[in-house]
């Protein structure tokens, strides 16, 4: 053994490591400081805050809840930009839930969404972790949680004040629950609590259906509908109703903000690939192609999770946290965190195969997914396309990075890589 060498490798660990931290920490102040420049800290909070005064002043009726006058005359009272684009779109039930945060300051209150969230996010990486690894070290904990404070969707998510930090907090719980604690009911609980602040993670729901994991499903719909009824209560079922009437036009003026980098899906992607990045309709067959893929997509995810007894939890796992992501034809940067579980996966994957060559590509592919979506990488493509504008079509990273997620967990489940996850297992 040569220990000259491991002593030197050893000595350099912590200078590399505190230069990582050093540039991740410059990033994260200038992007916070960019949109602190653009008016838009706290932004999206600040939708969900006039919602939630809304419901304290028992303003649940839909022109009331989802008034745009109202919420630009709100905006502009604090400062922020009008984009005619945005809105509370929302169900009536996520400012039924939180409505207790109006009765602070607005900028009390944002603060406490804050620090609300980044915990989320933290108990959302430990829930992750103790899925996959059962005994976890305190180092490769915090090392995690390091990890995910590096990710631009994370950074974005707290900055704009936006709810998917807490959304990842309740899936982790739901995967935590089910596939780790065998409770259904507590992952029920979390899933539907998730649906009812947003309806993207329905999409898991689904994918506990292609598993056969029906009581999963049947007792996440009985919470759900149990927590509807008790909205109905205060907010009366008729802002409930016109929601889901409403829901596809929501959908559609939120696409109005155009392609990549704002939507990262595929047909953002193939909208800003068309445009060359200039303003401009889209093609009807864009639409199209879009669904298409959709379909097969979710085809092809959900015969790789049903591939028994090749498949694994973790892999079940990571495919379920991608399925939202992977049907949806809008996803923002902040929708990325969660890629989180199924980037966890795929490392929890990697270490356990032994094949040597197989493991060195599974690597590369992770690595690119897990740096494409870091803060860095953001402001490296920001700035490339700045110089250089004939570059627009960089800015696809965060798609790229899902490709290559799902590319890992989808060979994976095709070659059989991995066992059902043990309760003997260490992170080490």
């Amino acid at each position: 053994m040569d220990v000259s060498a491991r002593t030197g490798r050893y000595a350099i660990r912590p200078f590399v490591i505190a230069m990582a931290l050093i540039v991740i920490g410059i990033c994260v102040v200038k992007e916070w400081q960019g949109l602190g420049r653009l008016d838009f800290l706290g932004y999206d909070y600040a939708f969900f805050y006039n919602a939630f005064l809304h419901v304290l002043a028992g303003q649940t009726h839909w022109h009331q809840l989802y008034n745009p006058a109202a919420e630009r005359s709100f905006l502009i009272a604090q400062g922020y930009p009008i984009d005619p684009h945005n809105h509370y779109v929302y169900p009536p039930q996520f400012a039924w839930m939180f409505a207790w945060m109006a009765l602070f300051p607005f900028d009390a209150s944002l603060a406490l969404w804050r620090v609300l969230s980044i915990a989320a996010g933290m108990f959302g990486v430990y829930w992750t972790m103790k899925t996959l690894w059962p005994r976890i070290r305190r180092g490769h904990l915090f090392l995690a949680v390091a990890a995910t404070l590096t990710l631009t969707p994370f950074q974005l998510d707290f900055a704009v004040g936006n709810v998917n930090t807490i959304l990842f907090a309740f899936l982790a719980l739901a995967f935590y629950a089910v596939y780790r604690l065998d409770k259904p009911l507590v992952g029920a609980i979390a899933l539907a609590a998730a649906a009812l602040i947003k309806v993207t993670p329905l999409a898991i729901l689904l994918a506990f259906a292609i598993q056969g994991r029906w009581n999963v499903v049947a007792r996440t719909l009985m919470v759900l509908l149990l927590g509807l009824l008790s909205s109905f209560l205060f907010l009366g079922w008729d802002s409930t109703a016109a929601y889901a009437t409403h829901f596809l036009q929501f959908g559609r003026q939120s696409m109005a903000n155009g392609p990549a980098p704002y939507n990262q899906s595929l047909l953002g992607v193939l909208e800003l690939l068309w445009n060359k990045g200039r303003a401009g309709s889209t093609p009807t067959w864009l639409s199209l192609l879009f669904d298409v893929y959709a379909v097969a997509l979710l085809f092809v995810i959900g015969a790789a999770m049903r591939r028994k007894p090749w498949s694994s939890d973790a892999i079940r796992i990571g495919l379920s946290a991608l399925l939202p992501v992977a049907v949806s034809p809008l996803v923002e940067q902040p929708h990325m965190v969660f890629t989180l579980p199924a980037l966890m996966a795929s490392l929890h994957l990697i270490r356990r195969d032994t094949r040597a060559a197989s493991r060195r590509t599974y690597a590369a592919m992770f690595g690119l997914a897990y740096g494409l979506q870091t803060l860095p990488a953001t402001f490296l493509v920001n700035h490339a396309t700045r110089l250089l504008p004939s570059l627009y079509w960089i800015h696809i990273q965060m798609f790229i990075s899902f490709v290559c997620i799902l590319g890992v967990l989808l060979i994976m489940a095709r070659r059989g890589a991995s066992q059902p996850l043990t309760r003997t297992a260490a992170v080490g």
